[in-house]
């Protein structure tokens, strides 16, 4: 009864947060030069703007595979991340992150907790290029409070992670009959439990020291991040024309950074806000309120339709139904990661 209590908070505050954050982006914008906007969007521009999600979601799934040591087929990882957009877009509390977890598990036959670590992993190379990013951006032009404060803590946290990933890549063997000495004094079921958790995350962690296989994880998450940027660059060119690299890269920034925060399904509200806020509070001289909103929901609504429609053709080749995916990642119990979940 407790977690069905603390789920339904979650739930109705990431609901709250994103009706005030929508409340609060269309409320800057006149519903008058919302059309008139609207009116003069070049829909052209959303070919391109859709081509680069798609990339950017192949890349997403190449990535992962490699992180698992290449067990599997591009495919199955691309499908896979298409039925976790999906799964996050239909879904509250990130459902996608369990139910991809879930279904490279039952597809590719990898242990449940390795798949697990590796998304922990994907989110700390995210995260790291997300940080990235922002440092550039940081040293060319003034960025509003908010972002630099969420990405200095984000920063620290960051470091914490990669800390611990050093330490465990190379200790983690040697602390392997301590970690046996504890779990010798648990009962014997969740000693064993805890023994292979433990065993499963040392194995995620091997890919990280071969140099070739950190190498194609860079290669893969540049990909990524640049589909990304070259998507919202579109965006920007169907609705404002003229965009300018930094302008693009500091409002990817920015929303990748805002979508942490607690919102309904798909980010709805959140994204707007963040979106607009970012190129129209450090480039008032390009964008207005409405200009800018415009371009936060064009560019939302092309990545939530462009994943939704392949997560469901990912559903229908892979013969799952969206119900058994989430209803399986819920009975896992897998823990979505709640940092950088989209580029």
């Amino acid at each position: 009864m407790s977690s069905r209590v603390a789920t339904t908070v979650k739930v109705a505050l990431g609901l709250a947060v994103s009706a005030v954050c929508l409340w609060l982006a269309i409320g800057q914008a006149p519903i008058a030069e919302l059309a008139d906007v609207l009116d003069q969007v070049n829909y052209w521009w959303l070919v391109p703007a859709v081509l680069g999600t798609v990339v950017s979601l192949w890349g997403r799934g190449c990535r992962w595979r490699v992180l698992l040591a290449n067990r599997g087929t591009n495919l199955e990882y691309f499908w896979a991340q298409s039925i976790g957009c999906l799964l996050t877009n239909v879904f509250p509390l990130r459902a996608g992150e369990a139910g991809r977890v879930v279904i490279v598990n039952r597809r590719v036959g990898i242990p449940i907790v390795q798949v697990g670590a590796s998304v922990v992993l994907e989110r700390a190379v995210d995260l790291a290029f997300v940080l990235g990013m922002l440092a550039i951006v940081l040293l060319i032009m003034d960025v509003p409070w908010p972002v630099a404060a969420t990405g200095l803590a984000l920063g620290v946290g960051l470091v914490a992670a990669w800390v611990s990933v050093f330490v465990l890549l190379l200790f983690g063997h040697r602390l392997t009959a301590l970690i046996e000495r504890i779990a010798a004094r648990l009962p014997e079921r969740l000693g064993r439990l805890g023994l292979d958790a433990w065993a499963q995350v040392l194995t995620a962690l091997e890919p990280f020291r071969d140099a070739r296989t950190v190498w194609r994880v860079f290669a893969w998450a540049m990909l990524v991040w640049l589909s990304g940027i070259a998507a919202f660059w579109a965006t920007i060119e169907a609705v404002v024309p003229g965009g300018s690299l930094l302008e693009t890269t500091f409002a990817l920034t920015a929303i990748a950074l805002g979508v942490a925060l607690p919102s309904s399904p798909g980010f709805i509200g959140v994204f707007q806000l963040i979106g607009q806020q970012a190129l129209v509070t450090p480039f008032p001289d390009r964008y207005t309120a409405a200009s800018a909103l415009m371009i936060a929901l064009l560019n939302h609504a092309v990545y939530y339709v462009t994943s939704s429609a392949l997560g469901a053709l990912g559903l229908a080749r892979l013969g799952l139904s969206l119900r058994v995916v989430r209803t399986d990642g819920d009975a896992q119990g897998v823990p979505p990661p709640q940092t950088i979940t989209r580029a």
